[in-house]
């Protein structure tokens, strides 16, 4: 690799998600080797790299000493690495950096709420939720698509009603909870951003638009199609797992895009990596 342009750096940093040590040993040779200064969006790689391996006080010191200001996608690393790793205090700090760059972007504040919710700090919930509305922002309702055949069904997060209620619904919705406990799946309810009971809670994810969704496809297409699902905001942790369990026991492939990235579900895994 004697030259490569910055966009092929870029494209080869990226590509070494799980073997940090080599991407990170590729990004220090940038210009020890090859005389090419890395650019913001090299940066942003190697944080988002060494964030997957849950190197975060690593990506932090790489944030503090980059050469330039740090820009919102590495901000936004940050902070989602700590949603996964329960960093409460970076979270913070990333959060405040974002909140000044992107103020209109209410994805960050959710993604804070995440974190206040999953350590049990519900007065931080609500002081993110009392921020939101003093600066006119609203956590957007999840709603998920599909397309079966020449028509397009759209559920949205505890709707969906009358196919719930539906005898096809209940018999394939109760198939996938046996196949659910056969695994030992147990619903992670962290992820609802409410103060209220373990029982509240599960029936809340439950409703989740993307699960309706996936019912709605198993009941209205054929043994071995693909099901192909496009949800307006990012698919939560429960769900994430609840649709790796479903690709598993109805040997589907499930391919889900949220607004970070598609989800390539096959056989009970993720090409994602369950980090998103």
């Amino acid at each position: 690799m004697h030259s490569k342009d910055l966009t092929s750096w870029n494209t080869v940093l990226t590509g070494h998600a799980g073997l940090t040590d080599h991407g990170r040993r590729l990004f220090d040779k940038m210009k020890l080797g090859y005389g090419i200064s890395p650019t913001v969006e090299h940066y942003a790689c190697l944080v988002d790299l060494l964030g997957r391996a849950g190197r975060i006080e690593e990506a932090s010191d790489v944030v503090e000493t980059m050469p330039m200001k740090p820009s919102g996608s590495i901000w936004g690393s940050i902070l989602n690495s700590c949603r996964l790793k329960g960093k409460v205090s970076l979270a913070e700090r990333a959060a405040t950096e974002l909140f000044e760059l992107e103020p209109n972007n209410p994805g960050n504040y959710v993604v804070l709420s995440n974190v206040y919710a999953n350590a049990g700090m519900w007065e931080g919930v609500n002081r993110v939720r009392e921020l939101m509305k003093e600066r006119g922002l609203k956590k957007e309702a999840g709603c998920s698509w599909l397309q079966i055949g020449s028509r397009i069904h759209t559920f949205v997060a505890g709707g969906g009603f009358q196919f719930r209620n539906s005898v096809e619904f209940k018999k394939v919705w109760n198939e996938l909870a046996d196949s659910m406990e056969e695994v030992r799946y147990i619903a992670d309810t962290s992820v609802v951003l409410h103060d209220v009971n373990e029982e509240v809670k599960s029936i809340w994810v439950c409703g989740h638009s993307e699960r309706v969704a996936v019912t709605f496809a198993l009941v209205h297409t054929a043994a071995g199609i693909p099901i192909r699902i496009t949800k307006n905001i990012r698919i939560c942790a429960d769900c994430h797992s609840w649709v790796k369990i479903v690709s598993m026991v109805t040997a589907r492939v499930i391919v889900l895009r949220d607004t970070n990235r598609f989800h390539h579900f096959k056989g009970g895994a993720c090409t994602c990596k369950d980090y998103w």
